[in-house]
Formats: structure tokens, sequence, C-alpha cells
């Protein structure tokens, strides 16, 4: 048998010669394709991912657009809401375009408009301002049919209705500085505060309401007017002065000046000036103004002093005394554990003090507030006078606490009406409260309230001290910032 030949297997190689030229010159063609690959790969990435983000920050702006509409603010915000509305429309028109950056912030645009009308900032260009309610004290928004109840620091707008029950009573501060001491069965409307320019182009601000029945006092500023405003007449209240004014069922309108000057008018084209410690009718029926008359001075206030401290353990007639008014047949008196003395809070109530003093037997503890007003001829009534307060305690020191220990004093933070400043807080019972030197109305308990003014713009330190009988003081402070528009 013959042997096959075996086959033979060989590999054949061909080898090719590359310069070292040509080598780095592929090199750089395949990193830069790579580089081309990856920059492809991270802008379609980005594109997408902006996107995402452009429509996010649209969806974003559209809910807080939508918050921001349902705010009470919001009626009193239609330029801002109109900007929003506006940004919001650019986005997408941006987002169409596919220029999303555009997108982005636009709708951010509109997301900060939005933001600021939800953390109150319509709230700056407020009319006014709840600095103290007592009893029932209602508010209804100007795009609201339902009533709430009103609360100090609440933010009163333009077309705001305020009404104060059979027990209720309310001081609300104008944006201008104005003070309206709101009594028991008030329903009034906020209006519009406006700047005004005098020939001199020295600027003043003018509060307004409309009253629809009630009765209130009227306190301007330096530079602050009012005018108020019935169905039958509108009573301009001048500056530094001091006006009651009041409604009734018949719309018949009465207005009592008891200091500075107010000008009353009608649709008729009457006119007349109310001087200091006059008053004067405006028939419901007719709008005619009937005759001037004289009211008596307003009675002053001579001890005890403010704040005076009775223990209850020494029981003894408290004399109150005041100085007399001339051509007065009579006094009025009240006694209240309010300083708004609602209704239900009052004590003593007389109008029979033929002399200028009283004494009472306080049996109980608290902080009571008493006030005077002088009765003249024909029944005519003068303005109350300023209110002072009396503490009566028990005396006793609590066991163990050493003479040396401050008195306890806890302070919120303090709340901001234009150049108004609300303050609140709680002491040791007993404690005397200042707030920036000024004395605070404070109750049995301790809790305290005061309302300052304050007409540096920027920032400012309210500081509030507490002392007690052993002379002992404790300190808070708090920075405010006072914007003036």
């Amino acid at each position: 048998m013959t042997k096959k030949p075996q086959r033979r297997l060989e590999v054949e190689l061909d080898w090719y010669y590359i310069q070292k030229e040509t080598l780095r010159k592929w090199g750089l063609i395949g990193v830069g394709a790579l580089l081309l690959v990856a920059a492809g790969v991270y802008l379609y990435i980005q594109g997408t991912d902006q996107n995402r983000r452009a429509k996010s920050e649209i969806a974003a702006s559209e809910k807080a657009l939508e918050e921001a509409q349902r705010m009470p603010e919001a009626i009193r915000a239609t330029d801002e809401l109109t900007l929003a509305r506006n940004k919001i429309a650019e986005a997408r028109s941006h987002l169409e375009g596919r220029n999303l950056q555009g997108a982005i912030n636009s709708a951010r645009e509109s997301q900060s408009i939005s933001q600021r009308i939800l953390a109150g900032y319509a709230a700056a260009k407020a009319d006014a301002g709840i600095l103290d309610v007592g009893g029932k004290v209602e508010i209804q928004r100007a795009n609201r049919t339902t009533w709430e109840s009103a609360k100090p620091g609440m933010q009163l707008f333009e077309g705001d209705f305020l009404k104060t029950g059979a027990n209720g009573a309310a001081d609300v501060m104008a944006a201008d500085g104005t003070l309206y001491r709101i009594k028991p069965e008030t329903l009034f409307e906020v209006r519009r505060t406006a700047t005004l320019s005098s020939p001199s182009g020295q600027k003043t601000r003018r509060s307004e309401i409309k009253m629809i029945v009630g009765t209130m006092n009227i306190n301007t500023g330096e530079s602050s007017r009012s005018v108020v405003r019935t169905d039958t007449a509108t009573t301009d209240i001048g500056s530094r002065s001091s006006v009651g004014v009041g409604v009734d069922l018949s719309k018949t309108t009465l207005v009592a000046t008891y200091r500075g000057e107010a000008v009353l008018s009608n649709d008729q084209g009457g006119r007349l000036v109310v001087g200091a410690k006059e008053q004067v009718t405006a028939a419901g029926d007719t709008k005619a103004f009937g005759q001037k008359q004289k009211l008596p001075d307003t009675p002053e206030l001579a001890s005890p002093e403010d704040n005076a401290a009775f223990d209850v353990r020494q029981p003894g007639p408290l004399t109150l005394k005041w100085k007399a008014v001339r051509d007065a047949a009579r006094y009025k008196l009240q006694i209240s554990q309010s300083r708004l003395f609602v209704p239900e809070s009052i004590v003593v109530d007389l109008d029979d003090r033929t002399k200028p003093e009283a004494t009472a037997m306080v049996k109980e503890e608290g902080v009571f507030f008493w006030r005077v007003a002088a009765i003249g001829k024909a029944n005519l009534v003068s303005d109350w006078s300023s209110s002072r307060r009396f503490r009566v305690t028990s005396g006793e020191i609590r066991a163990g606490r050493p003479d040396s220990l401050p008195p306890s004093l806890t302070l919120e933070r303090p709340k901001v009406t234009g150049t108004i400043v609300f303050v609140a807080g709680k002491a040791e019972a007993g404690a005397s409260v200042t707030v920036n030197g000024e004395l605070a109305d404070t109750d049995a308990q301790g809790n305290f309230r005061k309302i300052i003014a304050i007409h540096k713009e920027g920032l400012n330190t309210v500081e509030v001290r507490a002392a007690d009988g052993a002379g002992n003081v404790s300190v808070r402070r708090e920075n405010v910032y006072i914007q003036i528009f």
C-alpha cells in the first residue's frame, strides 16, 4: 500500500508597512470621530433634559399663577397677574421655537411674579391694617361674599368691609397713619389711600372710607387727611384733627370735631366748615345741614397715675380724679377690663358725676381702664379723655424667688403695616412693660400689646422692657424693616 504524501500546510503572511505619520493621522481621525459621537450623544441628552426642564418650569409657573389668582389680594394685583400670564405665553412661544433656555427664563420670571403675590407682595400696598379688636369683629374681602373673624395684623384693601357686633370694637390704622377707632354696631368699606401734592410741592396722604352705619372716631396725623363718605354727606378731615362721625339707620350723619377741622359737604353744593369743639348734623332725607352746636372741653385725668398698682388684700375705696371742665353739668365715667371699652367688659358706667372725682371699690385682681367725658348744655357730650389704667394684684411674691431675678418676658415677632408696628408678647404678671420707651397695655396675666409708629425708613430696632416691683428688668429686641410708600 502506497502511503499518500502528507499535505503540507503553510501560512502565508502579507506584511504592510505603514509610516508613523499615517498612523498618527488615522488615530487623530478616530479620536475625532469618537469625540463627535460623544458630543452628539451629550447634545442629544442635554437637549432632551433641557426640553424636560422647560416643560417642568412652565408647569410650575402655571401652578403658581393658579394659586396666586385664588389669593384675596388677587383682585388688587391685576397688573402683576397679567404680566405673569404674558410670561407663560412667552415661555410657550420659546418652547415651540426650540429656544429652550428662553422658555426656562420666561417661566421662572412668571413664577417669581406669582410668588411675590403669594408671599404678600400686594399686602405692602394695603390701604389699612387692623391694630386691635375686642368682641365680635368681622371682615368681608372685596372679592368674596363670606365674613371672617378679624384679627390684629390683618391687612385691609380697597373694597373690603369691616363690621363690629353689639359687643365689638376695633382700632384700624390707614396706610397714611390715620387711626380709626370703631365703635359697636358699625359697618364701613375701605377705600383707596391717595397721595396728594400741595402747591408748595409737599406731599400728604389721604385715606378714605365709606361709612354705612355706626360710630367711629378718626384721628389724623401730621401729614395725613381722611375722607369719610356716607349716603348723606362727605366729611373731609384735616391734618392733626380728631373727629367723631356717626350714621344712624335714617342715614342722618353727625360730625363732631374735637380737635382740628373738618369740612362737611353734600351733592347739592352745600359746604360747611366744622371747627374745633363744634358738632353738626346732615339730615338723611333732605341732606340739609343743621345748626352748629358747641361741645364742652374734653376732661383731663389727674390721679391716680397711669399703671398705678393696688393691693387687693388691703380693701378700701379707690379715688379717681380729673380736672373740672368749665360749664360741664355732669360727667360720664367708665371703668373697663378692655382697652377698647367693649360693652361686655365695662364694669362701671355712670353719667351722673357732678364732681370731678369718683370712688370705686375693686375686690378682684386684674387690669382696669378708666376714662371720663363731660356733659354740657343740651346734653352735648365731649370726646372721651385719654384712658388710664390701674392694676389690682395680690401683692404676693412667688416663694423662693430672689429679689434679683429678672421678670419673665417673651416677645412675638412684631407685625409691620407701613410705618405702624404692632408689638405683643407676655411678661411676668404684675410687671410694667414699655416698648421703645412707651408704656404698653398689660393684663393681669402679663399679656401685653403696643402700637408704635416708626418714621425712619429701613432697618429699625424695637426694644421691649419688663420691670417688676423690685426694679429687676428684662429686655428683648427685634429688628423690623420700615418701607415708606
